[in-house]
This record gives C-alpha cells, structure tokens and sequence, in this order.
C-alpha cells in the first residue's frame, strides 16, 4: 500500500513538474521574443534619437545667438551652442557638477545612452577659460560625436576646419587645427581651465595625428572636442581647435526671441521643475536622487528615455493582460459558461431523488447521498430524509453554485472596474504616435492595476474542485 502511494505522489509531483516546466518554458519563450524585439527597436531608436539636439533645428548663426538666452533660461545646465561644418555636430553644450551626470543623461537631465554633449566640469560656466573641453559620445551613425573620428583622414579634415561655440556672453570661431588619438588617463589633455598654452600646443603638436599645429601658434583660447575612440574602453579622440571673436556681422535684433504668430519660434523644453540653479554648482534636480528613480532608471532604454514624450510598453502590456483576464481569449465560454454547467450537474444529481430505473452505479450513489443527508440533517439510521434535505446533500458533496455566483459576480464586476481604470489611464497617459519606451512613472500603477485584476480573478472567479467535483467533470 505505502508503495502504491508513493508511485502516485511521483506520478502526481512528476506530473506537476511537467507542467511547471512546459509554462516557464513557454513564459520565457515569450519573455525572450519579447524583448528581443524591444532591444532591437530601441537600438535603432537611440541611434536616431541622437540626431536630435532636443530643440528645434535652427538655420544659421544669427538664429541661435537669438535663441541663447531663452535657451540659458530654459535649461540651468545650458552653456553654449557648438555647430561643426557639414557634420551632425549640431548641438547645445550641458555642464553638470560631475563630468558623468550628462554621460549618462539627455539634455532635460532624463536616463539616456546617448547622453548629451556636454563640457567639463572643470571650466568656468562662462567659458572665461583658455582652455575647454567638451565631451560627446561616439555613435556610429555620426550622430553626437560620432563625427569626430572623420577627422583622422587628412583630406576630411583639411575641408572640415570650420565650427562656431556660441554661449549666450559671447559668440566664437572656431578654427580647428589637429586631432590626437589618446587615453581617458591623459593628465596634459584632460585637465580644463586656465592652462599653459604654450606647452599644450607642444603637446598637441608631437601627438597629433593628422592637423596643422603651427597654426595654432599665438593662440589664446583653445577647445578640445573629445569623444571615445576606436574599441578600446578608453580610447579617445580629440579633435582642437581655436577660438576667435566671431566677426561676422550679427542682426542688431534683441536677444528675446520675438513672439510673432507668422513665426516659428525655437522649440525650448521648460527646465525640469526644481533647477533654478544658474552655475556649474547648481544643485541637478534632473538627476534621479530617490531610490524609486534609482531603481527605474535602470529599466528605462538610453537613447529613447526623455521626459513625458513617449510611451510605456509595459503599460500597454498591462493593459493586454488586464483586459485578458477580464475576456480570456479562447477561455471565454469556459469562464463564464462555468456556473451554468455546475448548476446542471447538481441538477442531474439531485434527479437521482426519485429516478427510476438506475444503474447500480447509480444507485450506490443516491445511497450515498442519502447517508449524507441524514449525517448533516443530524438523522440516526434508518430515518427518512427529506427531498431538500437530499438536495442540501448535493450542494455540499459537488457544487455550491448559489455562493459561488454571488462571488463570482463580484469578481467579475471588480475585473470589468479595472480593465476600465487600466484602459482609462493608459489612453490619458500615453500616446502611441510617440517614440516607446519600456517604463515610466505610471508603470508602477498599471502594474498595480494588472495585479490586483489577476488577485479577484484568482480569489473570486475559480471555484477550488474537491476530488468529487473532479472525478465528475473528467
């Protein structure tokens, strides 16, 4: 006996096992497929999100010396604007406290891959230094400073030697001179401020790979444009260059951008609610401080990560399963067909009352019943029972359809109120025209939502089977 016992756990807990592995095996399946396709779609994103300096496109010079105090007065990091010609360096220029804040972050301080270009944090915020460095990373699309690399071909660079920095205190020429291939351990090219210029053009001059350092020579004002280099981790590639008061007439307009409604005017993000800070010092509200940001940034794609103009795809798969529950495809008639087929077989049972002709299957069970109705109805043997008495009997072996019903209505109400709630936020939320990102603020929500959908599913639509009940379906 102890032996027939034992082989049925095993068959049971193998069976079990069996299933267990199948569904985990099919989850993952899933859950791979998934976000293959996510990691896919966010790589070709952030490679294009890139191109994107966060505002409008402007046209030339003149149009951003114009747009510099509403673009200083929208974002306390700003410092400058820096445009390379006929290259995608076309950006502004962030200084955080640190130089890996903007590393790792878009201009409106949000989690990004691309990050921003941004200067270091070392140079005054007013750009009075004779020396500044700039940082941008390396994409391989040419977007931030993906460009820089062009500059180890002489015939690109001889071509290329032209760019503007433009700061909303002064507008400067820029006339790069050479390129160097370095590390990040470099002492002589990365360390900003007031420099010895004299003995960083001598420098320059013994490594630089390709330029013309002699015509750096007098110079009184350097930049340095670095960006990573090659496949090593640290590799580096810094393009120099020398700035110059701008000379180039400028329209005697007022630095505010006009408000005329025949004009488009430059498309300036408000500063992120907090960063009221002017200098380099300026406490970074943008940056994630709380544990929760914390926690979510590591969640949140790079390159597609900026603000509130995206949406969650984790909030619509939440949605999907919150609605699934509700109306479970290819379960449906099983679901809400359930106390109908729990009433008929209660039915067909306590038709055994007064049904003739029975097998002695049949019959064994109305005995069966009849002892049970004379246990409950608290009868001694050989009593008589009566027909409610024996339908009370029914209700307790199989089904007890009435209290079920009434949970179960329930369970389906609550579901029904929040797939409504799910679909009702996520539509006020989210807009489907925009780039997608994986999570965002109100991911916590729809999880919650998503939850608490499949708890009243579990808890008040599934009716827990004795063995009776399961030997009768079978």
């Amino acid at each position: 006996m102890f032996l027939l016992k034992l082989k049925s756990a095993l068959n049971l807990l193998s069976f079990a096992g069996i299933r267990v592995l199948v569904v985990s095996s099919a989850m993952l399946g899933s859950l791979m497929v998934v976000y293959s396709g996510y990691s896919i779609y966010e790589q070709v994103y952030t490679q294009n999100r890139a191109f994107d300096s966060g505002v409008r496109a402007f046209e030339d010079t003149a149009e951003i010396q114009d747009a510099q105090q509403s673009l200083k007065d929208a974002r306390a990091d700003y410092r400058a604007w820096l445009r390379v010609d006929d290259t995608h360096i076309d950006y502004p220029v962030m200084q955080g406290t640190d130089d890996y804040f903007y590393a790792r972050h878009d201009l409106d301080g949000n989690a990004s891959l691309t990050g921003a270009i941004y200067m270091s944090s070392g140079n005054a915020s007013d750009l009075s230094d004779n020396y500044i460095i700039i940082f941008g990373h390396h994409m391989d699309n040419g977007a931030m400073f993906g460009d820089l690399s062009r500059f180890e071909e002489e015939a690109f660079f001889e071509t290329h030697r032209d760019a503007v920095l433009i700061s909303p205190d002064n507008t400067y020429a820029v006339k790069l001179f050479a390129a160097v291939s370095t590390d990040a351990y470099d002492e002589m090219i990365y360390k900003a401020g007031n420099r010895d210029l004299e003995e960083l053009l001598a420098y320059i001059g013994a490594h630089a790979i390709v330029g013309w350092p002699e015509d750096a020579k007098g110079a009184k004002k350097i930049v340095a444009l670095s960006t990573c280099y090659d496949a090593a981790t640290l590799g580096r590639m810094v393009v120099f260059g020398v700035l110059t008061d701008y000379t180039e007439p400028t329209p005697s307009i007022s630095p505010e951008i006009s408000v005329s409604p025949d004009e488009p005017q430059p498309s300036v993000s408000p500063a992120p609610s907090g960063r009221d800070g002017v200098g380099p010092d300026a406490p970074q509200t943008g940056q994630r401080s709380t544990w929760l940001g914390r926690f979510f940034d590591r969640f949140l794609p790079g390159g597609s990560s900026y603000g509130t103009r995206a949406w969650a795809f984790i909030n619509l798969i939440c949605v999907y399963l919150t609605l699934y529950i509700l109306f479970p495809f290819g379960r449906l008639r099983g679901k809400y067909a359930r106390i109908d087929k729990m009433r008929k077989l209660n039915d067909a049972k306590k038709a055994l009352w007064d049904a003739a002709d029975l097998s002695p299957a049949q019959l064994s069970e109305r005995a069966e019943l009849i002892a049970l109705a004379r246990t409950m109805s608290g009868k001694k043997e050989g009593q008589e029972v009566t027909k409610r008495e024996f339908a009370a009997a029914v209700e307790r072996k199989y089904y007890h359809v009435d209290r079920f019903a009434r949970k179960f209505r329930l369970g389906v109400a609550l579901q029904a109120a929040l797939a409504a709630i799910s679909m009702i936020v996520f539509f006020k939320t989210e807009n489907m025209r925009l780039p997608m990102i994986l999570i965002d603020k109100w991911t916590p929500l729809m999880l919650l939502l998503m939850v608490s959908a499949f708890v009243a599913d579990a808890a008040l639509t599934r009716y827990r089977e004795n063995g009776a009940q399961r030997s009768e379906e079978a």
